[in-house]
């Protein structure tokens, strides 16, 4: 059954790598069991480990912290990129428009709140590795190496993302050890792929038992970890030993694509076969805090601010009943990327992306002339909440399952492996099966251009683009102009529209128009020899003196 992870009293207090003087966290606790007589049976290992995929969940796909409540990992890395304008106001969530707006600094919110949960979660399971002894049970073996698989992929998102972060690879005791420098991205390249081989290799990482085992993806597995590995051979241009690593999950049997796409981040689709890591969430209204869930509000469309939901809109999909803020507006280079290759009415565009005329003829309407700032006409249904989605009302808190690492990207990963270690025929094979769940005609003698574009339109709006550009080295032409040009779709509504039945509704019309005023920030698009990496926080250059900044900051 789904393990519910859930903070101990004593983990919930532990040090985090973050700004502020670890010394004087020191302080005895009264009713609280000494750490160092914490760390010694299997059920405290179970309760540690816990702690670390709280962690990990929270950083991923979580909240943040006070001005920075709707920050995560996968909401910063979605505005990072260009499937996505912003949204809402721009005056509002001043972080996430930064980042959309390609005009990032040193104190942004967003981006501090991933780097110091990305700490946590590596203190945390640094603490698994370090306090118990993986002789003396099969359950501390295992959950070290579980611990080793999330220390490695902290550390790939603090590497790929900030460049030169600090190595930390044990507990800091003290405000001495906490100034740790910036290390080389071969040192932590190396670090990663010692972790995940250790905890591979040692043989205690568990598997599912089959494609229809729902349960046995809760957990990092075997398979897990050879995915991540075999993505940091990718990541490092050693081909081969990314296509072994990816062919042994191919191999495995346990995973395939779903035939729905459409129940992506939904309760439908989680433990899915499809699903190799998911961030792990149930439905519990009264710890829906403890879970993390992300704010659905701030992505949800706008219903109560100019938006209606006619009579047979569920007819078409299930809204939220409460209201959003309209943020993550996919990017008309994203639709018109979907409609070059499968045409205006491919089956994964319209099953994750809306036109206003679609947006109608859903029966939705608006009564009054409305200004979408960051649109340019388009409306996301991929991990749109629904009532579906077990979701609490308070603020929209999605409680459905978040996939890390779905089939889909192993299959594309594989494929772009096998091209560049000299399989033609591999890469043929893998693009095909994507492309024969996405109703599209397979390719022969696929090129990495079709690669690149596979894996742009299938996992859009998924928080992969970012990393990819950079890697590719497409990054400085592609984002070149991003937030350069602020839009704002118009809707105007006809006068003798009836909108008193769902008939009136279906039969709107509108006026609708697209406009766009220049950015006056200079920093808005690519600016060489700066937005190659994220800002290291500023608070944490004020604590950690070794900590050298990113440059251009």
């Amino acid at each position: 059954m789904k393990r519910k992870y859930i903070l101990s009293g004593l983990l919930a207090c532990a040090l985090t790598f973050s700004a502020c003087d670890v010394d004087l966290l020191d302080i005895p606790q009264k009713g609280v069991e000494n750490e160092e007589n914490y760390y010694q049976t299997d059920e405290q290992c179970e309760s540690a480990i816990a702690a670390v995929y709280a962690s990990w969940r929270n950083a991923y796909s979580g909240r943040g912290e006070k001005a920075s409540q709707y920050a995560n990992g996968f909401f910063l890395k979605n505005f990072l990129a260009d499937d996505f304008n912003s949204g809402g106001a721009r005056s509002d969530q001043v972080y996430a428009q930064e980042i959309y707006e390609s005009a990032i600094v040193a104190t942004n919110g967003w981006v501090e709140n991933y780097y110091k949960r990305l700490y946590a979660t590596i203190y945390l399971a640094n603490l698994v590795i370090e306090r118990f002894d993986a002789a003396e049970s099969e359950v501390k073996a295992r959950n070290i190496a579980e611990a080793k698989f999330f220390r490695a992929i902290c550390y790939f998102e603090l590497t790929t993302l900030w460049g030169t972060p600090p190595l930390v690879d044990r507990v800091l005791k003290n405000s001495e050890e906490y100034k740790v420098p910036n290390s080389t991205a071969e040192q932590l390249w190396k670090f990663m792929e010692t972790d995940l081989t250790e905890a591979i290799t040692s043989g205690k990482l568990t598997s599912k038992t089959s494609l229809e085992d729902r349960d046995g993806g809760t957990r990092a597995t075997l398979e897990a970890a050879r995915c991540l590995l075999g993505k940091i051979y990718l990541y490092q241009e050693k081909y081969a030993d990314a296509k072994s690593e990816l062919e042994k999950v191919i191999s495995s049997g346990k995973y395939d694509l779903i035939a729905d796409v459409g129940t992506f981040y939904h309760p439908a689709s989680a433990g899915c076969e499809e699903y190799v890591l998911e961030c792990v969430r149930h439905y519990d209204p009264s710890n829906m805090y403890s879970q993390e869930g992300w704010y659905g509000i701030l992505a949800n469309w706008g219903f109560g601010y100019g938006f209606i939901a006619g009579p047979e809109a569920s007819m078409h999909y299930k809204f939220n009943t409460t209201s959003g803020y309209s943020y993550f507006n996919p990017s008309k280079s994203l639709y018109d990327a979907f409609v070059a290759e499968e045409g205006a009415d491919g089956y994964r565009l319209n099953a994750w992306i809306r036109t206003w005329e679609q947006v109608v003829a859903m029966n939705i309407a608006v009564n009054t002339t409305t200004n979408k700032y960051a649109s340019e006409g388009y409306f996301r249904l991929k991990w749109l909440a629904s009532t579906d989605d077990e979701f609490v009302g308070y603020w929209c808190g999605n409680q459905s399952n978040t996939p890390v690492i779905r089939y889909a990207d192993v299959l594309l990963m594989a494929a772009e492996a096998c091209l560049q270690a000299g399989d033609q025929a591999g890469a043929d094979e893998y693009l095909g099966r994507v492309r024969d769940r996405a109703r599209l005609p397979r390719k022969s003698h696929v090129t990495l251009s079709d690669i690149k574009l596979e894996r742009r339109l299938e996992l859009a709006m998924e928080g992969m683009r970012f990393q990819d550009l950079k890697r590719w080295g497409d990054a400085p032409a592609v984002l070149a102009d991003k937030g350069k040009k602020l839009p704002t779709f118009q809707i105007v509504p006809d006068p003798n529209n009836d909108l008193t039945t769902a008939a009136g509704i279906y039969n709107a019309r509108y006026t609708t128009k697209i406009t766009y005023v220049d950015n006056e920030k200079p920093l808005a698009g690519w600016t060489p020899g700066r937005d190659e990496w994220l800002p290291f926080p500023e608070n944490e250059l004020e604590v950690n003196g070794n900590l050298k900044q990113n440059p251009g900051y």
